[in-house]
């Protein structure tokens, strides 16, 4: 029997317990609503967590273990901002199931760097994000990503990486001998109308594979991405405003200049 620790499904605080999951029929969160619990509290649903061992992970590397109710576990306030880590694992003795979940969180300076969390090891086979995105930055669609596949903490080369997307999309690649993959995030979006701003939110999972003797290790990370920007923003207007800006700046580098010299 195939045993499997299935989503991680994200709901800000006012949405429903069921939220949206990657695994469901492609529907699509406003991107503001994952922003409107800032730095306070917020619901992280998880498919057939029941059993699981889960456990965040802060930007100073400590932890704290988190409580399955309801289906979900609720993020607290941690005090700092960054990126933290929510893990949840399973274990059969014969087969181990991780999902890992990045989420930034707001409030006071950590004064830590995302890196140190990504280095960390944080369960036996992991995926990483290299790079991860820096906090006003988001995974979009058209974007490429890398991804780092690690067990006990060290690169592993030749394994089958598998990226799926709420939105129905499938792409499969194999990780090279620093147990790199990299992914150009599906543009699978419907109905997305060339010209209208577009804030819709889908989640995508990059997962794989890993034996050692007997014993079976999945692991599999999920995300937030959105609609590439490039179905509505204009090259052309683009470099138009970038020529004003530095026609501007020029303009009013010269009259400071000429203002000093009086």
């Amino acid at each position: 029997m195939y045993r499997r620790l299935l989503a991680v499904v994200i709901s800000a605080s006012f949405l429903p317990l069921t939220g949206i999951s990657f695994a469901a029929d492609g529907e699509s969160l406003p991107a503001e609503a994952a922003h409107n619990h800032r730095g306070g509290e917020k619901r992280i649903i998880l498919e057939n967590g029941e059993d699981a061992v889960i456990t965040l992970w802060k930007p100073d590397l400590t932890t704290e273990p988190l409580t399955l109710e309801h289906g979900g576990v609720t993020l607290p306030k941690t005090g700092m901002d960054n990126y933290h880590v929510i893990l949840a694992e399973k274990d059969w003795g014969d087969h181990k199931e991780v999902v890992i979940r990045y989420e930034y969180r707001h409030g006071p300076p950590s004064k830590q760097s995302p890196s140190r969390l990504t280095a960390q090891q944080k369960t036996e086979f992991e995926i990483v994000p290299a790079p991860i995105p820096r906090e006003h930055y988001r995974y979009h669609s058209q974007q490429r990503w890398g991804f780092v596949v690690r067990f006990e903490g060290q690169p592993v080369g030749g394994l089958e990486v598998e990226l799926q997307t709420s939105n129905g999309s499938h792409l499969s690649v194999t990780s090279d001998a620093e147990g790199r993959v990299e992914f150009l995030i599906p543009d699978d979006f419907p109905g997305v109308v060339k010209g209208e701003r577009d804030r819709r939110l889908g989640q995508f999972s990059v997962s794989s594979e890993y034996h050692q003797g007997d014993r079976r290790y999945t692991t599999q990370l999920s995300a937030d991405y959105r609609v590439s920007p490039s179905h509505w923003q204009s090259t052309r207007l683009g470099l138009l405003i970038v020529g004003f800006g530095f026609i501007a700046g020029s303009v009013i580098g010269r009259v400071k200049k000429g203002g000093d010299g009086k």
